[in-house]
């Protein structure tokens, strides 16, 4: 984890194992993209550095937004957004300097403020392989610098021991500081920690409108949520539990589904609920959502928040979180757009990210291999 957290703040660079050097090219570039989605494998650049210059030596030239490293001494395996080569670039020539430490992140700071390098982009995707099963095996880190749990309607509490036994959900690490980040495990596939929930549950069978409300949370966040419901007929707001954190949820709908979002929400969904009491189009209702928004009565979720989603049925994606991302691009953030939609409905999705450049933009996180779950 100590490895981890130095990484987010300087970008580490990884030496190849030993006996890498034996290994052919193809071999070595079938390696570094292990970790990717499939639909980035083909594109990704494969490079090394000189361990004695810290030169970067191109294995093979890639033409998509993800370059990675064959695995190193330490077991892991990374693959990055190619939009902060540069940052990297600069590790490792100052790392062959002689530079390490407090030194090495000076420099990086000092060469960030001169313009030399740039920032990673707020909500770019890095990917990581460990080939033992004492750690996460499969894990992607959204890099989230300086954000708080408390605004973007994330849990902080570890998932460490349940990624371990092939269940983990995402949490965020060191919120508040440069090095701010969303841990997200990959459950349930062929690079995955084994094990996975060996009970389910049906949330059919729950009753009670705040316990089944609260169901999309991890668990640390659902004793403090707020649960609502709408009233028939009016649309006014019924407060069936008011909460302690920053989340609220409401029941199943009408829909199957089961939503949980940030309480800076709250207001449009009052908004929208009212207007649908009133019997209002989908056009007039998004026509007052935009007048609310520039009146500053209603407001979005913030970039790098998540709402919670749960489905009651099988033909959808069960448990899946979605982080807001508005305007941004894959090719700025590393992320994939190819769908993940039918591996997720057999419960071994990965995230992927829809409405690309929109204010829609957004990633889908199907959650693998728990109670909740689709079925592996």
């Amino acid at each position: 984890m100590k490895r981890l957290i130095a990484l987010l703040a300087v970008v580490l660079i990884s030496p190849l194992v030993g006996t890498a050097q034996a290994q052919s090219v193809d071999e070595l570039i079938a390696q570094a993209v292990r970790p990717l989605p499939e639909d980035l494998r083909a594109g990704a650049t494969v490079f090394t550095y000189d361990d004695t210059t810290g030169a970067r030596q191109v294995l093979r030239q890639g033409t998509n937004q993800v370059e990675c490293q064959p695995t190193g001494e330490d077991f892991f395996t990374w693959c990055y957004p190619t939009v902060s080569a540069a940052r990297r670039d600069l590790s490792a020539r100052l790392r062959a300097e002689g530079k390490s430490g407090e030194d090495l992140q000076a420099a990086m700071a000092e060469a960030e403020k001169a313009g030399t390098i740039q920032p990673t982009p707020f909500g770019s995707m890095m990917y990581r392989l460990y080939d033992k099963d004492d750690r996460i095996q499969l894990l992607w880190v959204i890099v989230l610098p300086n954000a708080k749990a408390e605004d973007l309607g994330l849990s902080t509490a570890s998932q460490r021991d349940n990624a371990l036994a092939g269940r983990g959900m995402p949490w965020m690490m060191r919120e508040g500081t440069p090095g701010a980040h969303l841990m997200v495990p990959i459950n349930a596939t062929d690079l995955s920690n084994k094990g996975g929930a060996t009970t389910r549950i049906d949330a059919l069978t729950i009753t009670d409108p705040v316990a089944q409300a609260v169901l999309p949370l991890p668990e640390d966040l659902r004793a403090g949520a707020t649960v609502v419901t709408y009233e028939e007929g009016t649309g006014a707001r019924q407060v069936l539990r008011q909460g302690t954190n920053m989340i609220e949820c409401q029941p199943r709908g009408e829909d199957g589904f089961t939503r949980c979002y940030h309480k800076s929400l709250g207001p449009g969904r009052d908004l929208t609920a009212k207007l649908q009491a009133e019997g209002k189009s989908d056009e007039e209702i998004q026509a007052a959502m935009r007048a609310a928004r520039e009146a500053g009565t209603v407001t979005s979720a913030p970039v790098g928040s998540v709402s919670y989603r749960l489905s009651e049925s099988d033909d959808r994606i069960k448990l899946l979180w979605v982080m807001r991302l508005a305007n941004n691009k894959s090719v700025d953030l590393g992320m994939s757009t190819g769908s993940q939609r039918d591996t997720a409905l057999a419960g071994e999705g990965m995230p992927w990210m829809m409405a690309d450049g929109t204010p829609g933009a957004h990633l889908m996180i199907p959650i693998n291999a728990t109670e909740l779950s689709n079925k592996h």
